[in-house]
Formats: structure tokens, C-alpha cells, sequence
């Protein structure tokens, strides 16, 4: 009788393991080991692929931060002694140090490792290293259109990785879109670079202005020959560009996290360059123009900006008297007309003689005429200055500044005197 019991139970065992089998049901099998740790993205390296023996996982890492010195110098050649000061929107200026952008430039750089380890998750079968870098100049390029200049390189390769792999495809989010790439870049040998471009355009209008973004896609894969071996993808963002149609005769984009600035050289603009650098170092309770205290562009039409100088300059009861030291003198007055500070009673003001002593134009030279105890608080300057130097620095300078940093009703900037 037990004999068919035991019968019987064998047999409802295989009529259970039919039923389960039926119903696609499979045996239990051991799970797959998990991905390492602190290797960046690892995936498991496919039996029978041509992968260096011993290779279990092939681990991709993007890493933020590093100064791309090859971008740097295929872009631009290293300044000679005796260069003047070096763009600070240049490659040269950019790549090669933290922050990496400006107003109107930018580098993005990014470290990049390609790994292969063994099944216990330490043992490195292979490593190589490179960078990644990307350079765009925002400045002088009209109809919101950009192109990024990409490179990248390889550093070091150990001789169990015959070659790597990096697709960069980008894509730009709001109101733009990219017009030309992606990048793609096999590296065979240490030292070697790959270089392409990808090019971005806005279509925002007339009057009308958009924050766009570049976004970056990045597939990263370890050769073998003729196999590549899994592909990884590594997105990161670009910088916040602001597109706009509301400065200028064209539409351009800047990036508005960097405040704007207007910079005046006394080399160039002599008492008017001065008289600024006075009323900043002078008059420090309200707004002057520097970092911490801008000056914020006001929208006007001649004629607004004509009354607003006149009400710092010719109405009584304290007109700008000439002096006759000065040639062809003008009132100089700052903060601009058009801007949200300017436009103060002129009497309101301290008057200013900047002087040039042995050759040189410096604030420790200038005498005050009106308002001998001058206080912090004054809101204005005038400044004795030559008409053609007046001119040159404000309307010219200051006005070629509101056009090519973009600034726009309402935003700030800083006023920077240089050499």
C-alpha cells in the first residue's frame, strides 16, 4: 500500500510540475550578481564577446569639474610674452579653469573613464582615461545662432582595451533647436583627438526674448575588434542661455546668470573713466556701479535721456559751470542718464576736476569743487571732462556695451575701470 502512495504522489508531482511548466513557470534560478559600486555605470559584459579575459563588467564614468587644457590649446595658441591682457571669453581664459563661462562663452568639461572588471567587483582587467570638452563664443553672433567647438581626448589606455568609444548627441531645450551633429569619436591611441562642432539656433523674435538650454547625451562604449561592447548613456546640462530680441537690430543670446558689464579705460577715456572710478570709491551708500551695488539700464529715447542729463547738468539752480582748464569741458555725469539711478538734481551732485599729473589719470589727483564735505551718500557726480571724451565713453562705450552684453530694461550691470 505504501508502495502506491508514493506511487501516486509522484505522479500528482509530475502533473503539478506539467501544470506550472503550462502556465510558463520556470524553475527558480540564482539572480544575476548586482552592478559594482563607485565604478560609475557598469553593465555585464556579454558571454562570448572578445572581451579581455577575465572582463565581467565594463563600467563608464563621466565626471564634472576638470580644466580641459587640450580644448584650450586647439582651440587658441598659448599667449606670447608681451601679449596684451587675454580675452577672458577665450578658450585660453575658459577651459582650463573653474568657473569655465562668462556672459558670452562658455566651456563645459567633463572627465571620462571607460573600466573593465572582474566578477569580484575590485579587480581591474583594463582602464583608459580622457576628456571632454566644449567651447562656445555667445559674442558677435547674430540671429541667436551658436556653434560649440567639441574635442576630446584620451589620455591613458591600458593595452587590454584596443579603443574607446564617445557619442555626444545633443538636444536644446526650449525655444531653440540643434541644427547640426552629433559627435562621434573612436580613440585608438593615448594622446589622440577627436574635434567636430554642433551648431544651435533660436528662433525667438523681435521684442520677445527665451531661456534656452543645451542638454548633452552621452554613449560611451568600450572596442574590441570588430565587438563593441556595451553601450552606457550619460546625460548633463549646459548652461541657461537667454535668447533675446529686444537689444540691438538682431536677436542674440547671452548667459544671464553673469551680470553684464561696461568697462572704461582711463587709457582710452582719461577724466571720464575717473570721474566714474571717483564716484565708486567715494560715494559708496547708493548704487555706483559696482558688483555689489549695480547700475540698472533704463529704456529711453533721445529725448528722455536728453532730460534726464539736463536735470543733472543744465537746470538751475546749480547749471554745470565749464572751467576754463579744461578744453571743449563738458558735465560728465554718473551715474548714465539712462539708467534707473541717473537723471538726479544736479545740485544734489559733487562736482569733480579730474586732473592728469605727470602723464597719468588717477583718482588721487582729483580735486573736488562743489560740495567740499563730500558724504557717502551724494547720489551723483559731475565730472569736468572733454566733450569728445564725454562722448566716447558714454555713449559710445556704454551704449556699444548695452548692445553686445545684451542688457535689458530694468537689468543690472557693473561698471569696471581698467587701465
Amino acid at each position: 500500500m505504501k508502495h502506491v502512495r508514493r506511487g501516486m504522489a509522484a505522479t500528482a508531482s509530475l502533473v503539478l510540475t506539467a501544470a506550472l511548466l503550462a502556465l510558463g513557470t520556470q524553475p527558480a534560478t540564482a539572480a544575476p550578481a548586482a552592478p559594482p559600486h563607485g565604478h560609475g555605470t557598469c553593465t555585464a559584459v556579454p558571454s562570448g564577446k572578445e572581451a579581455p579575459k577575465g572582463a565581467a563588467w565594463a563600467c563608464y564614468e563621466v565626471t564634472s569639474g576638470p580644466p580641459a587644457p587640450a580644448l584650450a590649446r586647439a582651440l587658441a595658441p598659448a599667449p606670447r610674452d608681451g601679449d596684451p591682457d587675454p580675452d577672458p571669453n577665450s578658450p585660453g581664459s575658459l577651459c582650463d579653469k573653474q568657473p569655465n563661462s562668462t556672459r558670452l562663452a562658455y566651456c563645459v568639461t567633463r572627465g571620462l573613464r571607460w573600466t573593465y572588471l572582474d566578477a569580484d567587483q575590485k579587480t581591474e582587467i583594463g582602464r583608459a582615461e580622457g576628456e571632454l570638452g566644449i567651447y562656445s563664443k555667445l559674442q558677435g553672433v547674430p540671429q541667436a545662432n551658436w556653434k560649440e567647438s567639441v574635442v576630446v581626448t584620451l589620455h591613458s589606455k591600458s593595452d587590454t582595451i584596443p579603443a574607446v568609444e564617445l557619442d555626444l548627441l545633443p538636444i536644446c531645450t526650449g525655444q531653440c533647436s540643434v541644427t547640426s551633429g552629433p559627435l562621434v569619436a573612436k580613440l585608438e591611441k593615448v594622446d589622440a583627438s577627436v574635434g567636430g562642432s554642433i551648431t544651435y539656433s533660436s528662433s525667438v523674435g523681435p521684442d520677445a526674448e527665451a531661456l534656452v538650454q543645451p542638454q548633452y547625451h552621452a554613449a560611451m562604449r568600450l572596442l574590441v575588434p570588430g565587438t563593441p561592447l556595451p553601450s552606457v548613456n550619460t546625460d548633463w546640462v549646459g548652461p541657461q542661455i537667454r535668447c533675446d530680441g529686444k537689444t540691438g537690430e538682431w536677436t542674440g543670446c547671452v548667459i544671464p546668470e553673469h551680470m553684464a558689464n561696461v568697462t572704461i579705460r582711463r587709457s582710452l577715456y582719461r577724466a571720464a573713466a575717473v570721474t566714474y572710478e571717483w564716484a565708486q570709491n567715494n560715494l559708496t551708500t547708493l548704487s555706483m556701479g559696482t558688483k555689489n551695488k549695480p547700475l540698472h539700464y533704463k529704456k529711453m529715447t533721445e529725448e528722455e535721456k536728453k532730460r534726464s542729463r539736463d536735470l543733472t547738468c543744465n537746470l538751475a539752480p546749480d547749471r554745470f559751470v565749464k572751467d576754463p582748464s579744461v578744453p571743449d569741458d563738458s558735465c560728465d555725469e554718473f551715474p548714465f542718464a539712462a539708467t534707473q539711478e541717473g537723471g538726479k538734481a544736479g545740485t544734489r551732485c559733487v562736482d569733480i576736476l579730474p586732473q592728469e599729473v605727470g602723464g597719468v589719470w588717477d583718482v588721487s589727483n582729483v580735486k573736488v569743487l562743489r560740495n567740499d564735505n563730500v558724504k557717502t551718500n551724494a547720489p551723483c557726480v559731475r565730472g569736468h571732462v572733454t566733450n569728445q571724451d564725454n562722448i566716447d565713453a558714454g555713449s559710445k562705450e556704454f551704449g556699444a556695451a548695452v548692445r553686445s552684453d545684451r542688457i535689458l530694461d530694468g537689468e543690472a550691470f557693473q561698471v569696471i575701470i581698467a587701465p
